[in-house]
């Protein structure tokens, strides 16, 4: 995908947010990454109905940075935050199997619950649970604007990053207000 001014600025706007919500601590290697590859990623699987290994894979290195970055400042191991992204993972593979999700998706729930897990694992579940809302009101939306077919599929992988940017947003807020009150 061919850069543009646009993709840029999202890229720009993306990462501002990141460093804004997560303050430099652990997970923003991860943030950071997924603001880079975010505007790709959207426009990859709305068009070919996948989310390329070489976009996503490195993001889960990214988690993994940011898992022994946590664990080096903070003197232990985030067990809470490995155990939910673990649940979300495997919870996201069985959809899988059932034929609901493609690997991609998985993959990119993993550096998304990997990333919001450190903040609190908490928080990872509730992108989660947000991109299954936000993909039903789009499916639905779709089936009554258009009458599909109900076999079709979306591209969900643009829903999981909505989600995923909404709860940044969110800890951007709530970081402002902190900052403000201080």
């Amino acid at each position: 995908m061919t850069w543009t001014p646009a993709h840029a600025l999202v890229v720009g706007v993306l990462g501002a947010l990141a460093w804004v919500a997560l303050g430099g601590a652990p997970g923003s290697i991860t943030a950071l990454w997924l603001a880079l590859v975010s505007p790709s990623l959207v426009v990859i699987d709305v068009r070919l109905r996948r989310l390329p290994n070489a976009l996503v894979v490195p993001g889960l290195g990214a988690a993994l940075v940011d898992v022994v970055w946590y664990s080096v400042a903070s003197g232990r191991f985030p067990t809470a935050a490995v155990v939910a992204t673990v649940i979300l993972v495997a919870a996201m593979l069985a959809l899988n199997l059932l034929g609901g999700l493609g690997m991609g998706d998985v993959k990119l729930t993993a550096v998304i619950a990997g990333c919001l897990s450190l903040d609190s694992p908490w928080t990872a579940v509730a992108a989660v649970m947000l991109a299954f809302v936000l993909g039903g009101v789009y499916s639905a939306a779709i089936l009554i604007r258009r009458r599909r077919d109900r076999a079709r599929r979306i591209a969900f992988g643009p829903v999981l990053l909505l989600s995923f940017w909404a709860v940044i947003v969110a800890l951007a807020a709530q970081a402002a207000s902190v900052v403000s009150v201080s």
